[in-house]
């Protein structure tokens, strides 16, 4: 789970519509590996993105630790 990327998500009031559509798949995909339902995690490509589009004041370090 990226309890820091879903805290920043509610601070930055980003959903995981938005996040889902800047990485051109389904909302549900995006919350299920945030929540930590898949596997694979995010790839660092689409960290990368999510964290330059929607979170440039945070790292990608703090953003993307897994809990």
């Amino acid at each position: 789970m990226y309890a820091n990327l879903l805290e920043a998500m509610k601070i930055e009031k980003v959903t995981f519509s938005q996040m889902g559509e800047a990485l051109g798949c389904r909302y549900q995909t995006v919350s299920d590996t945030v929540n930590g339902e898949t596997k694979k995690g995010f790839y660092y490509e689409d960290a990368c993105k999510l964290q330059k589009i929607f979170f440039p004041k945070y790292t990608m370090e703090y953003l993307f630790k897994l809990t």
